[in-house]
């Protein structure tokens, strides 16, 4: 009886490792499909990216951009709330990132849970973006956030 228990253990600690191992390398084929879709200079894909890889409630909630900027002459920073909760909006905010990293390069990706991290680096700035990602399959894009800065020269 301990034996089969202990079997069982073992069978169902496997089971949850693959299950991670899985959604890690789901995570991972989105983000590098990401990076090559914000390298390509076309809406359709864009919005074509964007509806088969994000989550329903994230491709209808509400755009949102904090922009923060600071020099040694003058802090700044601003907020900026789309009210357009939708694909265009979505398709809007890949061209900025078309404009910023199209040509860049990844630098890292690392999982962690239900996020990844990724670090695109195009040489004048890099950008961290952070992926949440549902916890059920097929592993879709839940949430998003991109901290930009200098890049490596």
């Amino acid at each position: 009886m301990k034996r089969l228990f202990a079997l069982a253990m073992i069978a169902g600690l496997c089971q949850m490792a693959w299950a991670q191992d899985a959604m890690e390398k789901t995570m991972e084929k989105r983000a590098r499909e990401m990076h090559r879709v914000i390298g390509l200079n076309s809406k359709d894909e864009w919005k074509k990216f964007i509806q088969e890889n994000y989550t329903k409630a994230l491709i209808d909630k509400p755009m949102q951009a904090k922009v923060s900027t600071s020099d040694s002459d003058a802090p700044n920073s601003s907020s900026e709330t789309k009210s357009a909760g939708n694909i265009e909006a979505k398709a809007s905010m890949f061209e900025r990132l078309h404009d910023d990293f199209g040509g860049s390069k990844i630098a890292s990706i690392k999982a962690t849970g239900d996020k990844l991290e990724m670090v695109l680096d195009n040489g004048d700035m890099a950008g961290t973006f952070v992926l949440k990602f549902s916890k059920e399959k097929p592993y879709l894009i839940d949430g998003m956030g991109i901290q930009v800065g200098e890049g490596r020269r």
